[in-house]
């Protein structure tokens, strides 16, 4: 998985982690409003009204399920959906930390954002962006990395020229800043 640009792997097998949590919430769904429509067509009852009533709560529960997929069940697992633990991604917070709800739900709410025109406004965002972040990661302070295929290696985030998901690290300090001086800096 070598390109041009470091880190492109990284938008790769987040595509494939797209499309199969997408069919883990809509074939469900889909073979639902099938036997519905199937089993409980009503007679007194339009076919074309009974398929909107069908599509509209199939609309809803779509929802319902892209928010348990997406936001409820990364929360709950580490920071990974079904497909992301298949695919060994996980979603961390920049400084390798485990997101809150909230973000998981901002991420999910701003897939109307990255979703926009068939996904290519999200595609775009994380090939110019050097963490590789769609709009909803950089919203929501978050980043997707690689974790590692054993147990043995760190599980957090860490520079990786295939994925290039990370930053290297960085001290904020300068070295004038950094002593045990009892909290005074010399500054010249």
């Amino acid at each position: 998985m070598t390109g041009s640009r470091p880190g492109l792997g990284v938008v790769g097998r987040r595509l494939a982690q797209f499309l199969l949590d997408e069919m883990l919430v809509f074939v469900p769904m889909l073979l639902l409003a099938i036997a519905v429509v199937w089993l409980f067509h009503p007679d007194g009852v339009g076919l074309l009204t009974f398929l909107k009533v069908v599509f509209y709560a199939m609309l809803a529960l779509d929802l319902v399920g892209q928010w348990f997929v997406n936001a409820w069940w990364p929360y709950r697992h580490g920071g990974q959906t079904p497909a992301m633990r298949r695919l060994r991604l996980r979603v961390v917070t920049l400084d390798g930390g485990h997101p809150s709800l909230g973000a998981f739900l901002l991420r999910e709410l701003l897939m109307v954002v990255d979703g926009f025109a068939w996904g290519l406004a999200g595609l775009t965002v994380m090939l110019c962006n050097r963490r590789r972040q769609r709009f909803g990661d950089i919203v929501a302070g978050t980043v997707v990395v690689r974790v590692p295929r054993s147990a043995d290696q760190a599980a957090l985030p860490r520079p990786d020229g295939d994925f290039g998901a990370v930053a290297g690290p960085q001290l904020a300090l300068g070295r004038a800043d950094v002593g045990f001086d009892g909290g005074q800096r010399n500054h010249q």
